[in-house]
């Protein structure tokens, strides 16, 4: 009884752990090769080759160069919500992660190129999405800013992280250095004392 039992057991499903490590390689093989080539230079088959696979394996998976760049920029880490309790102290945190990732994956490079890929290919939608994604932690710590009452405003919080984010971004991609944890903190305090100075405004207008 106990083997029939054991033989009327379903097996699991065969393939699944080695279609799942091919596209785990694929991913990480475009990664290499956006940070060796670029998005320009990187191509499908270069990427199938790197893998050890073959270009139909990724086709497969990916229709185009695009897609496998978002997929494969999806695969990095996404940026931790740091939770310190004062709004400052969690944008100098999402500083120091953010420049990690971009140190690790050549991402500084990647983005001005995949920004100009949205006009290009058929991928606006989705390379918008990413770069959104990309920026919820500053959403994150702001609307935690705001009920705490720590922030005030009558700005939408997602203009707020736009407002804060874009200095550090564009230094990231238009600069030698980008910006140093004493500027980014400078910066930030300005941007969060102008904010609160519009809630005066509006409670005296």
């Amino acid at each position: 009884m106990l083997m029939s039992t054991v033989m009327a057991t379903p097996a699991p499903p065969r393939g699944r752990p080695r279609s799942a490590r091919r596209s785990a390689a694929v991913l990480a093989a475009a990664l290499e090769e956006i940070g060796a080539r670029g998005i320009a230079g990187m191509t499908i088959e270069s990427v199938a080759a790197r893998a050890g696979v073959s270009k139909v394996t990724v086709y497969r998976r990916w229709p185009d160069k695009i897609a496998l760049v978002l997929a494969a920029l999806d695969s990095l880490p996404e940026l931790p919500v740091p939770d310190t309790g004062d709004l400052v102290e969690d944008l100098r945190c999402i500083r120091r992660d953010l420049l990690d990732v971009f140190a690790r994956s050549n991402l500084a490079d990647v983005i001005p190129a995949l920004m100009a890929e949205r006009r290009r290919s058929g991928h606006g939608d989705a390379i918008r999405g990413y770069v959104e994604r990309r920026s919820e932690a500053f959403v994150a710590v702001v609307e935690r800013a705001r009920a705490r009452g720590a922030l005030r405003t009558a700005m939408p919080t997602e203009l707020i992280a736009h407002l804060i984010s874009s200095p550090l971004a564009m230094s990231v991609m238009n600069r030698e250095e980008p910006l140093t944890d004493e500027e980014w903190t400078q910066i930030v305090r300005t941007v969060v004392r102008g904010l609160q100075d519009d809630r005066v405004e509006e409670g005296t207008g």
